[in-house]
């Protein structure tokens, strides 16, 4: 859903993003709605490879859970009560490490735009750094230009 909204607003300001990528002050905002973009379509990979894993830890979780049920139910078991006891006595921790993995899985699946982000730079630094750069070298050069008048 949100790679729907975002999708739709860069489609849309697209077209600003290359007409104002004319005036030297933005001359870096068509290579930043680029990059947006694309790492805006990257969130529906990024987020069947963040389920696939999150199901891969459910899936060992649940089968941790189901040994479990089967050693207190395998017959001819001995404590077999003493066994009940202990698990009926932890209450929801008895299946704590399902609820957990499933928690992990939905705090991943929020992680999906930084994700996206961090694979694909849309913060803009190679911009500032680069002006930075340009802005440093005119203010040592006027330096110098004052320095020598002065000499």
């Amino acid at each position: 859903m949100i790679q729907i909204i975002y999708s739709s607003i860069l489609i849309i300001l697209g077209p600003f993003a290359v007409a104002v990528s004319i005036l030297p002050a933005f001359r870096d905002s068509f290579s930043t709605w680029v990059a947006r973009f694309v790492s805006v379509n990257l969130y529906t990979g990024i987020a069947y490879l963040v389920m696939y894993l999150c199901a891969l830890m459910q899936k060992y979780a649940l089968s941790s859970e189901i040994s479990k049920y089967q050693e207190l139910l395998r017959p001819g078991a001995s404590g077999l009560m003493e066994k009940f006891a202990v698990f009926s006595g932890n209450g929801i921790l008895s299946f704590g490490e399902v609820i957990v993995v499933f928690f992990i899985g939905a705090v991943c699946m929020f992680t999906v735009p930084s994700i996206s982000t961090w694979i694909i730079s849309t913060s803009g630094i190679s911009s500032a750094s680069s002006a930075f750069g340009r802005n440093a070298s005119m203010v040592v050069m006027a330096a110098r230009k004052a320095g020598g008048a002065m000499l």
